[in-house]
This record gives C-alpha cells, sequence and structure tokens, in this order.
C-alpha cells in the first residue's frame, strides 16, 4: 500500500524536536477533550488516576474505496445478524453443541431458556436493539489489489465509537496547528482525506431511537457496567449525546448494583433501577464469566431479560454474534436462508475468509488436518470477547493437545489468516512514551438496528461511523483495552 503513497513518504518524516512536540500536543489534546482511558491499577496508587488512550501519531491510510464498501455493507450485516437472533431454531442447534463443551455459553443458554420457559416464548418486550460492530483487515496478495476481509461481527458491547470519534477530531487538528511539519508526504494530510467520524453520535442515535420507540417520558437508558470500569470515558461520550441530541438520561449500573437495586414488576414487567423506570438496558458488560460473580449476578441478568426494557443485546442476539455463527454464515446455503437475494450475498461472501469447526464432521477433519499440516496459516478462536483469547499459528497444535478433553475442540473455531500489508509504518504513543515501526490496521464499521422479533420488521436500521484501531506488525492481539493496540484514525487514499 505504500506505493499508492509513493513508497516511503508517509508518514512524513520529523525531527527529534518535532517529534517531541507532537506528542506533547497529541498528550494534552486527549486529556484536555477527553480521548482517555483509567490507568490500570497495578501501575498507579489511585484508582481514579487516567491517562490519554493509546493513540497513533498520524492517522492511517486506508483505500477509500475499501473505506466505502465497508461502511456500505453495514445495514446489511445489521439485518442478517437481526435474521439470524430471531431464528430460534437456528440459534438452538448452534448453541447447545456450544453449551456442551464451553461453560459459560451453557450458564448463557440455560439462562435463555429459563427466560423463554417463564415467559412463554412470550418475550415481554419484542423489540430489540443491536449496536454492532463489523471489524475487517485489508488483505494483500502478489496478484491482486488490496480487499477487505472480515475478522469478526460483534454484537455485545461493542466499544470505542466515542473514543474514535475523538481521535479523528485529534488528529485533523494536529493537522491544522502545522504540526505534521511540511516534508514529503505531508501533502496527503488533507481535510478531505480526514474524514470526521460520526460514532459517537451515531451510537447515541441508535439508543435515542430505541427509547423513543419504548414511549416512557422520563425513563431511562440503562448502561451496564464492569465493576471499576477502565473504558468510562468511551462510554460517557454516548451518554452525553443520548442527553444532548435526544434529552434521555443515562444511569450506570454494573451487575452487582442491578442485583441490589433492580426492581422487576411481576405484572407489568416493567424494570426499576434505584426507583427509576428503566426503557433500554445497554450491555456494556456481561460477555465474558467474569462479570458474573455471584449467583446474584445472573439474577439480574435474568431479571433484565425477563422486563419489557429494550436490550441491546437479548440474549438471542447476544448468541447471533458467537464466533461459530460466524462459521455457519460462510456456508452459501446457510447464508442464502438469510439472505435470499444472489447479489447481495455475493457482496457479503468477498468479505469472508475461510472458516471451519473442530467438530466430527468432513470440514471439521479438514481442520484437523490443516492444523497438523499448516498451522502458520490460522488462527484459532474460542466462543469469547474482549481481546487476548486468541491462539495463533504454530502455537495451535499444541495448545489443543493440552486441552484435557477432546471433546472441548467444538468450542473453537479454524480461522484462515488475513494477510494485511507489511509495509505500513507509523508511530504509536502509550503513557506518554512514543514508539515507531510497521503497523497493521483492523476498521470497524458501527450499525445500529431497531427491529421487532414478533412481527420481523426491521424499525430503524443504518450506519453508525467506525474505529480504526492499529497495532505493531509483530503484535498478533490487538485490543486496545487488553493492552494490544491503539485508536488511529483513517488518511484515505
Amino acid at each position: 500500500m505504500s506505493a499508492i503513497l509513493n513508497a516511503a513518504t508517509y508518514p512524513p518524516t520529523l525531527t527529534e524536536e518535532e517529534t517531541a512536540n507532537l506528542a506533547i500536543a497529541l498528550r494534552d489534546w486527549s486529556l484536555s477533550q477527553g480521548l482517555i482511558i483509567r490507568a490500570p491499577t497495578e501501575s498507579n496508587a489511585a484508582d481514579e488516576a487516567s491517562m490519554h488512550v493509546p493513540l497513533t501519531l498520524h492517522p492511517s491510510p486506508f483505500p477509500k474505496n475499501l473505506f466505502d464498501q465497508a461502511l456500505g455493507l453495514q445495514t446489511v450485516f445489521n439485518e442478517l445478524y437481526a435474521k439470524v437472533a430471531d431464528d430460534y431454531e437456528f440459534l438452538t442447534e448452534i448453541t447447545k453443541e456450544l453449551a456442551g463443551v464451553d461453560d459459560f455459553m451453557s450458564d448463557l443458554w440455560k439462562l435463555y431458556l429459563e427466560v423463554d420457559e417463564i415467559s412463554g416464548g412470550v418475550p415481554a418486550q419484542p423489540l430489540t436493539l443491536g449496536l454492532f460492530r463489523s471489524d475487517y483487515l485489508l488483505h494483500t496478495t502478489s496478484t491482486a489489489e488490496p480487499s477487505i476481509r472480515q475478522v469478526e461481527l460483534n454484537t455485545i458491547s461493542a466499544s470505542f465509537g466515542g473514543l474514535s470519534s475523538r481521535a479523528a477530531d485529534c488528529h485533523r487538528f494536529l493537522r491544522k496547528s502545522g504540526l505534521y511539519g511540511t516534508a514529503a508526504g505531508s501533502e496527503f494530510l488533507k481535510d478531505e482525506n480526514m474524514p470526521v467520524n460520526p460514532s459517537a453520535r451515531g451510537l447515541a442515535r441508535g439508543l435515542g431511537v430505541a427509547h423513543n420507540a419504548y414511549g416512557v417520558k422520563d425513563s431511562i437508558v440503562l448502561f451496564v457496567v464492569q465493576q471499576r470500569e477502565r473504558n468510562a470515558f468511551d462510554q460517557r461520550w454516548l451518554e452525553y449525546y443520548l442527553l444532548e441530541d435526544f434529552g434521555v438520561v443515562s444511569v450506570r449500573a454494573s451487575l452487582e448494583d442491578i442485583a441490589e437495586f433492580g426492581e422487576l414488576d411481576s405484572i407489568t414487567k416493567e424494570l426499576r433501577y434505584k426507583g427509576r423506570h428503566v426503557a433500554v438496558v445497554y450491555y456494556r458488560a456481561g460477555y465474558t464469566p467474569t462479570d458474573y460473580t455471584s449467583p446474584a449476578t445472573w439474577e439480574a441478568r435474568k431479571k433484565m431479560e425477563l422486563s419489557k426494557a429494550i436490550k441491546c443485546p437479548s440474549l438471542a442476539t447476544h448468541f447471533a454474534g458467537a464466533k461459530k455463527v460466524q462459521q455457519v454464515l460462510i456456508d452459501e446455503l446457510v447464508l442464502a436462508k438469510f439472505v435470499p437475494d444472489a447479489d447481495v450475498r455475493g457482496q457479503l461472501r468477498t468479505t469472508f475468509v475461510d472458516i471451519l469447526p473442530l467438530d466430527d464432521s468432513e470440514l471439521g477433519k479438514k481442520a484437523r488436518t490443516l492444523i497438523e499440516t499448516c498451522p502458520e496459516k490460522y488462527v484459532l478462536k474460542p466462543q469469547r470477547e474482549g481481546g487476548g483469547n486468541n491462539v495463533y499459528r504454530e502455537k495451535i497444535p499444541g495448545y489443543l493437545k493440552a486441552l484435557k478433553d477432546e471433546t472441548l475442540w467444538r468450542g473453537y473455531i479454524l480461522m484462515e489468516l488475513i494477510e494485511p500489508p507489511q509495509d505500513v509504518r507509523n508511530a504509536i504513543i502509550r503513557a506518554g512514551k512514543v514508539t515507531e515501526g510497521n503497523v497493521i490496521s483492523e476498521l470497524g464499521v458501527f450499525g445500529c438496528v431497531l427491529w421487532d422479533s414478533k412481527s420481523h420488521e426491521i424499525k430503524q436500521n443504518f450506519e453508525a461511523g467506525w474505529l480504526l484501531r492499529t497495532k505493531f506488525a509483530d503484535s498478533e492481539e490487538g485490543g486496545v483495552a487488553a493492552g494490544f493496540g491503539s485508536i488511529d484514525s483513517v488518511l484515505l487514499i
């Protein structure tokens, strides 16, 4: 891709003094404008101490045609995953298999069945809100132009919509301030190549649309968050815009808080938190086993799922984001069930890579052979979110053999590695320290969809901005909060 930027001219070469001045300006802008994250408690005795979020010094180049393609596909993916979430038989077949080999999926599935039984198969609230994020890497070969390939689609706690908006603003500020210099490569840094990112307001709009659909004045949006949440400021921007643009108040609470202060009216199914009527439950927690610290926290989730508050996501939509679902959907016949238009299917399939199960099927046997013969071409993924969970390349055979029971392999999928460009350079500033090197960027596109699971009618469906995360090319994982990546913005080329 550097050839598009005239070989080695980007990012522009800066002197040591220019780099230092740029880093200071970036740090101070970030701290003053809310582009921040709480410091790890192990590195600072003050729990409330904050630091700027890890951030690239320059926006990273991304082909404009592929950026536009990714944004254009989001409403299609929104509708696809809404349909998946509504297909009880499809989800049952997949999730029952996972529940047999994955304790967390088993606990979630038991809760789903319990809620379904209590409600008699008719949920108290047919409306569901999805705030999704579809993630892509650029894929390159020696014989073809770069293309995008989907890494995954997140249906729960799709993060960094708030901070990614600020990152784009930060890079635009640095450009306007002249801090990128005038060396070769700086000519690419133009306003028209550095788009404003609407993700914070876009996601807030999704919550506001759901609140309006609920229709109870003075009701609140309940943000379900982790205790001592490091990434709270990313979430706060959604709260601020929700209040500014829709006049809707948000309240933050952990599962532990909801267990203590949440109330479900057994007759009306109204959910209240500390006496306040809840219109929308927005999960920024609940996607990892460590969020459930006691039986009471599971009861809190059940209480919310049984209520008539609009869930974002519902349990069914949570399941729809499983890696196993992504693996099954690459099958043309399965995809056709949800996307009958062949042209639209073709658009989606251009972003897919090969994904295989680890079961006793023919595809599962193929996966086992590939693990033995060419593991360097694959990544092993469990049914988990949040970064730091995957196993890469030559580590896969040993990892699987170390599992106590081979039936546990069914809880994983084997995914073909995407091959991003290796010749893109940038610098990342983390905790005030600047490090330069070759980088890989992952584009996430946010989408909002509100639908009626009873009538299957899509009420709202729109793309809601984007996220660019960048890591050094020699790093396998990429989660920002997990300590691997950084927030970035796009330089369209």
